[in-house]
């Protein structure tokens, strides 16, 4: 039960912390973690828990509609909760097999074909009970996702219809411990404007989203497209600015990373912070890393001095 009351409290005080604001406060930023073996295998978060003296807060995974993590498992977010920390599902509507003509929003979704699917989903989180944040169908832009906008016929008018379809059946199952997590794209050196246009598109409604979702990478010297070497503000500003238009909801930064060559990450990651701290970015309640070495070397465990920094930055006092 106490597992269950710290996770309850984090979600409400990031809601109303968020919402009360300015830009000159400093509020609590939860702080969360994905690694591929997750939710098998927690034994990594032991390491920063105790470099930071204090739980880790989310514990993200993903979770494929016809692959990994298929079937609704109350097990693995109870082994989450008993450890303090709140489940952070991305939830993805398809197999993982790119490419496949076949599979779209009406086809897959809106026609009902997966309903039961869905329904089963939506009735053990409810059974489960505790919050969970669902970060359903990311990235629907920009992306070569089957749910993307563009990809096999897709519309925003289906994303939006699809989103608010898949919503419906949690609210028919009462899953209302299930905090919605809108999460589109981000596309480095675009203004504020062109995210306007796109987000508020594809933007599902506020009764049907509870936090939006953003990820932040700095690519370094090697991944250019990916906006190359770029502070956490640079990356950062133009999509925040963008959802602020949008609607006034807690930003929780899903996948964040900084490469190690060329991407002075121990600094990243303490200048990061730091804005977050001061400020800065005041709808942002939560920061999740991408723990994994994949397109570059995403990892804490790439230098001694990311992972000092990361440690040091657990152990702020306005983080929670």
């Amino acid at each position: 039960m106490h597992a269950l009351r710290l996770a309850l409290t984090l979600l409400a005080v990031c809601l109303l912390l968020a919402a009360s604001a300015s830009a000159s406060e400093a509020v609590p930023v939860a702080v969360g973690v994905y690694r591929p073996e997750y939710p098998d295998n927690l034994s990594s978060l032991d390491e920063y828990e105790r470099g930071a003296g204090r739980p880790i807060q989310l514990v993200h995974w993903y979770a494929l509609w016809g692959g990994w993590k298929a079937a609704f498992n109350p097990a693995e977010l109870e082994s989450v909760r008993q450890r303090g920390s709140t489940p952070m599902i991305t939830w993805e509507p398809w197999s993982g097999t790119r490419n496949d003509a076949t599979w779209n929003l009406r086809s897959a979704i809106l026609s009902g074909a997966s309903d039961v699917y869905i329904h089963q989903w939506a009735r053990g989180m409810a059974a489960y009970g505790g919050p969970v944040l669902l970060r359903f169908a990311q990235e629907m832009h920009d992306q070569t996702y089957p749910w993307a906008v563009g990809i096999n016929g897709n519309t925003p008018s289906d994303y939006v219809a699809a989103w608010r379809y898949v919503h419906a059946i949690f609210d028919e199952e009462r899953a209302s411990n299930v905090q919605w997590v809108w999460n589109p794209n981000t596309m480095p050196g675009a203004p504020r404007e062109h995210y306007q246009g796109i987000y508020r598109a594809l933007y599902p409604g506020d009764d049907a989203v509870d936090w939006f979702g953003l990820d932040i990478y700095n690519g370094g010297v090697d991944l250019p497209s990916w906006g190359g070497s770029r502070s956490f503000a640079d990356a950062l500003g133009a999509p925040y600015e963008a959802l602020q238009d949008v609607a006034p909801k807690p930003i929780v930064l899903a996948e964040v990373g900084s490469a190690e060559d060329g991407g002075k990450k121990a600094t990243w990651i303490d200048t990061a912070f730091t804005d977050l701290e001061m400020g800065r970015f005041p709808a942002v309640r939560a920061l999740v890393w991408f723990d994994v070495d994949k397109e570059e070397r995403w990892g804490l465990h790439s230098s001694d001095a990311t992972l000092a920094s990361w440690t040091a930055a657990l152990r702020s006092t306005s983080l929670q």
